[in-house]
């Protein structure tokens, strides 16, 4: 674990270090009201769309890309080949299809499928109708993939296999994507790009053969819970029914394993967030505003009973960004 941290660590302070050229990358909409198999609704909502996102840390896609999003395709789209320079993974939210990869060997997609395509090998991609295609996706570059194969952290002997899909999964899902649109600063990205190694970990984790796992995923998924949407109040007890037990179970569950309740681990994780916007230089009362605060001054009485001083003593610089 602590390897891990390194190598985690090497590759923020690089991230930190490279100019972010944003890319944004809609695939555009797709709207659909009902899809009928055999008389029964398969899947209904008024609005399915597919929604990513993509930002290049340098000009090349094979270490400087880092994209993620949910994709809707077809069913009678046509097979595509897939021979990417980067790593790219999914998660079959919805549908049927097959993986051939370049042995000619092929793999069933089914729902809670996760699916890896690696870099350099190709790869062919079926989607089986009638049933329209959503998934979400995770792309990031060759290095950042290499780093966390080289620890074991990741499965790439098969490059489809059944997951434990949890209530928390989709949630995830949404925050990486609301986070990589909306990071304004090089801490931003930086705590993005963690949080996606964090994702990609987990959901190697969540192989069905890992079911030792199972309970410390419980954690990590709390822990990604509390780290969301600093400026908007969450319900503790909303996350603990999206893992099926209470909030007293989950609060004890939590401080067990962790050393401290939920709700000061969402304030220090809040807090060190604010403390790097403010290196960042922005300005105490645009930070305040960013963390959920709507008055400066009760900001800046919580960050120092947090983080033990006051948030000027963190500006390092004389400008500030409003």
């Amino acid at each position: 674990m602590r390897s891990l941290f390194r190598v985690i660590f090497g590759i923020m302070q690089l991230v930190e270090k490279l100019d972010s050229r944003i890319k944004n990358d809609i695939f555009g909409e797709l709207y659909l009201v009902e899809i009928y198999v055999e008389g029964e609704i398969i899947l209904k909502s008024s609005q399915i769309k597919s929604d990513s996102y993509t930002r290049y840390f340098v000009d090349n896609s094979k270490d400087g890309i880092f994209s993620c999003g949910f994709l809707c395709r077809e069913p009678e789209e046509p097979s595509r080949t897939i021979q990417n320079e980067h790593y790219s993974c999914f998660v079959v939210l919805h549908g049927y299809g097959s993986l051939i990869d370049e042995t000619g060997k092929e793999y069933k997609l089914i729902p809670n499928t996760f699916c890896q395509l690696l870099p350099k090998k190709k790869y062919t991609i079926s989607i089986e109708p009638p049933l329209l295609w959503y998934e979400f996706y995770l792309s990031i570059g060759e290095v950042v993939f290499q780093s966390l194969a080289s620890l074991n952290l990741l499965n790439i002997k098969e490059p489809v296999f059944l997951i434990h899909t949890k209530p928390f999964m989709e949630q995830w899902f949404k925050g990486i994507l609301f986070e990589l649109k909306n990071a304004s600063s090089s801490s931003d990205t930086t705590e993005v790009l963690f949080n996606a190694q964090k994702l990609l970990i987990n959901l190697h984790e969540e192989c069905i053969d890992n079911t030792h796992t199972v309970y410390n995923n419980v954690i990590a998924g709390i822990k990604q819970m509390l780290s969301l949407y600093y400026d908007k109040s969450i319900s503790l007890e909303d996350i603990a029914t999206s893992f099926n037990m209470s909030y007293e179970k989950l609060r004890k569950l939590f401080k067990e394993e962790v050393g401290i309740s939920p709700i000061q681990y969402r304030l220090n994780a809040k807090f060190r967030y604010a403390g790097r916007l403010l290196n960042d230089g922005y300005s105490v009362k645009s930070v305040s505003s960013k963390v959920g605060y709507d008055d400066p001054s009760i900001f800046s009485r919580q960050f120092k009973k947090t983080m033990g001083e006051s948030p000027k003593s963190f500006i390092k610089v004389d400008n500030t960004i409003e």
